[in-house]
């Protein structure tokens, strides 16, 4: 089975040498040069108003991996870290690069919607796995550079048009996979990335993955590879499945959600849900984040990660991480290709277990076909 396409990674500048560039199935990417004065850790942290602090760890980034090995001006490519080794507390996974209009930008998580920007060229993002030591000050635990190569493309040129995987989540871990393109295949060969696979005549297929393991990482990020056959030759595409760890099934729940929709007082005011979390009386939960993830018409997703008290007002702390409150999806975040924004408050029981409580915070209608074409009579 082919591999998933991989990124020029380059080490960490402490370590001072490029890692070799593995083939791809596309163009090959040119040999990694020497990273930009932009793109360093430290030009990076100064931008983003941080005090680097690098620390030793056990936490280790296997590689990095995109589902296209290069990329035209002004398209999406998703990539997704490899992260290996002992997990630690407290650790968050980022991306930060250049910004086009700010001096650095960041994405928290292992997985990245990355869009290139308009003017064709070699460009660095660096992958990092950080703790927060409290104020400015930021430790980084470990580190990798992807250099991608951005292309100057024509018309009928770009990737966007080929062949492409849309993935829909059936439960926590099970998941339906469709392969979408306009050239017909008689032959579609899956390969899961958790070491199984198979081969279908339709280009649909449906995989359940196995949750991490208790002293795993709490997210796991497989490449899924697809290859195609027929008549006009074959295609290749990579997508990224993430599938979480489950909280153990035996016991009480940690906490339980009521939803209420709150209707908008203005065309501005955006999509407002009132909550109520509730703890028991036997427990205690520390909240610690929100994952926001926004899901377009085409199945792409983009996940973005907050502290919890920036996406819920809490209007009333009732004890031991009750609370009533309220989630807002500003107007603006919702453009006409969104399709859904679901969002999913973590944090940690008594006892240090996950807790995590999900909801969605935005729905848009189902989108209704254009009418077809009025027909021209026939010429007499």
């Amino acid at each position: 089975m082919p591999a998933p396409p991989r990124l020029v990674v380059t080490e960490p500048e402490r370590q001072g040498e490029a890692a070799a560039r593995p083939s791809l199935p596309a163009r090959p990417l040119p040999a990694a040069t020497e990273v930009p004065s932009a793109a360093t850790g430290e030009a990076l942290s100064a931008a983003l108003n941080e005090e680097r602090v690098v620390l030793a760890s056990s936490a280790v980034i296997e590689g990095l991996d995109a589902d296209r090995p290069w990329v035209c001006a002004g398209e999406l490519l998703t990539l997704s870290a490899r992260v290996g080794g002992t997990p630690e507390p407290g650790v968050v996974p980022r991306w930060v690069w250049p910004g086009q209009e700010t001096g650095a930008e960041l994405h928290p998580g292992a997985r990245l919607a990355w869009r290139a920007p308009a003017t064709a060229g070699r460009y660095f993002v660096r992958f990092q796995l950080c703790r927060d030591l409290g104020g400015r000050r930021v430790g980084v635990l470990a580190e990798q550079v992807a250099g991608i190569d951005v292309r100057a493309c024509g018309a009928g040129e770009g990737q966007a048009h080929l062949l492409r995987i849309e993935v829909t989540q059936r439960d926590p871990t099970a998941f339906d996979l469709r392969a979408v393109s306009p050239a017909p295949a008689t032959a579609y060969t899956w390969d899961f990335g958790d070491g199984s696979s198979t081969v279908t005549t339709v280009p649909e297929a449906t995989h359940a993955f196995a949750p991490p393991a208790p002293g795993e990482q709490d997210v796991r990020v497989y490449p899924v590879r697809l290859t195609t056959g027929g008549p006009g030759g074959g295609q290749g595409a990579t997508a990224f499945v993430q599938v979480r760890a489950q909280p153990p099934p035996e016991g009480v729940p940690s906490a339980s959600l009521k939803l209420e929709r709150v209707a908008a007082r203005s065309a501005n005011d955006g999509w407002r849900t009132q909550l109520q979390v509730d703890v028991p009386e036997d427990t205690h939960v520390v909240w610690e984040r929100v994952e926001r993830l926004t899901v377009s018409w085409d199945d792409q997703v983009e996940t973005r990660t907050h502290g919890w008290r920036e996406l819920i007002t809490v209007e009333e702390d009732l004890g031991r991480g009750s609370f009533r409150g309220e989630v807002t999806v500003p107007a603006g975040d919702v453009r006409p290709e969104v399709k859904q924004v679901l969002d999913t408050l973590h944090g940690r029981d008594a006892m240090g277990r996950e807790v995590s409580l999900s909801w969605a915070s935005f729905k848009a209608e189902p989108q209704r076909p254009p009418p077809p074409p009025p027909q021209r009579p026939l010429p007499k």
